[in-house]
């Protein structure tokens, strides 16, 4: 949606141009671009490989997401709440006792530590998510051949996807297993690790 919505005000922005003024305003605006794109998917990720023409680059990439999406998902595994399974690290906090009728929660997590992990993560994702819908606009522009708007759109998708699927993998298995504040924090931080390989 941001795409198409990037490429018609594009369209719509240029349309009464003359042609040499929109082919100068397009190379600069190609090289700014390319340059743009390099700072925001950040030049020692392995991501900027997508913006690149090299298929070596594009595999080690791929790889690399690959890796990164296999490793969150065990973590989603992990958080399954089935007690009859030795994979979950699913942690059942309430305790009833025979000679009581309530029963308690035995959980020391509480909104500080919700809100310390609201903090981390926004501090460490959201820059990753504004980053990435900017690629997508930057797809969306007209003054780029159709290969280098496909590599922007498909990078900063890219980006947004595997930013917000460590969100909720986050959010997951925290909800699942986190029975502290530091549980919570210590969680967040390894699963934030994890992002860092690229």
């Amino acid at each position: 949606m941001i795409f198409l919505v990037s490429f018609m005000a594009d369209k719509y922005n240029h349309r009464s141009e003359p042609i040499q003024s929109s082919i100068q305003r397009s190379e600069s605006m190609k090289r700014r671009a390319k340059k743009y794109a390099f700072d925001k998917m950040g030049e020692r990720s392995v991501y900027s490989f997508f913006l690149g023409k090299n298929w070596c680059g594009w595999m080690i990439a791929l790889a690399v997401l690959g890796v990164q999406l296999w490793v969150l998902f065990v973590f989603v595994i992990g958080a399954e709440q089935d007690l009859s399974d030795d994979k979950s690290d699913f942690v059942f906090t309430w305790k009833c006792f025979r000679d009581e009728e309530k029963c308690s929660n035995e959980a020391d997590l509480d909104a500080t530590g919700w809100i310390i992990f609201g903090i981390l993560m926004t501090s460490h994702l959201l820059p990753d998510i504004i980053n990435g819908a900017k690629m997508v606009v930057l797809g969306g522009k007209e003054c780029y051949d159709f290969n280098q708007r496909a590599r922007f759109f498909f990078g900063g998708l890219l980006l947004v996807t595997v930013t917000a699927f460590t969100l909720f993998t986050s959010v997951v298995y925290n909800r699942a297993i986190a029975t502290s504040n530091t549980e919570i924090v210590t969680n967040a931080v390894v699963i934030l690790f994890i992002t860092d390989l690229d």
